[in-house]
C-alpha cells in the first residue's frame, strides 16, 4: 500500500488514561504505527494483543525505571511531545496518569 504523506492515519484517535484501552484501525488491518501526543508529562505502557483474542492482556502499570529495575514496555514523555512509535498492531495501551495521552494508530514516521 503507498503513503501519499509520512504519517497516516488508520483509525480514530484514542485517549489513553489509568485503565487499559485497545487502540485499532477503522480499515482491518494492523497499524504499523502510533502517534502519540502527550497531553500530562508521565509514563505510558502497551501490550500487544492475545492471540486469537481481544481480552485484555496484562499490563504492568507504567512507572519509572529505577536502578536495576527496569519498566517493561514503557514509554516516558513531555508535556506537549508528540513521537510516533512502531508497536504490535492493535495493541492496549494504559498511562499513569488519568487523560494523560492521545493515540492515534497508523502508518509511517
Amino acid at each position: 500500500m503507498s503513503q501519499d504523506s509520512a504519517f497516516s492515519v488508520w483509525g480514530s484517535t484514542v485517549l489513553v488514561g489509568t485503565t487499559a484501552v485497545q487502540v485499532a484501525t477503522s480499515n482491518n488491518q494492523g497499524p504499523t504505527s502510533y502517534r502519540v501526543r502527550c497531553l500530562v508529562a508521565g509514563y505510558f505502557s502497551w501490550a500487544p494483543v492475545i492471540a486469537g483474542t481481544n481480552t485484555v492482556p496484562t499490563i504492568l502499570a507504567p512507572a519509572a525505571p529505577t536502578a536495576g529495575v527496569p519498566s517493561v514496555n514503557t514509554i516516558g514523555m513531555s508535556l506537549g511531545g508528540v513521537e510516533v512509535f512502531m508497536l504490535p498492531p492493535n495493541a492496549f495501551f494504559v498511562s499513569n496518569n488519568a487523560a494523560g495521552f492521545e493515540v492515534t494508530p497508523g502508518e509511517g514516521i
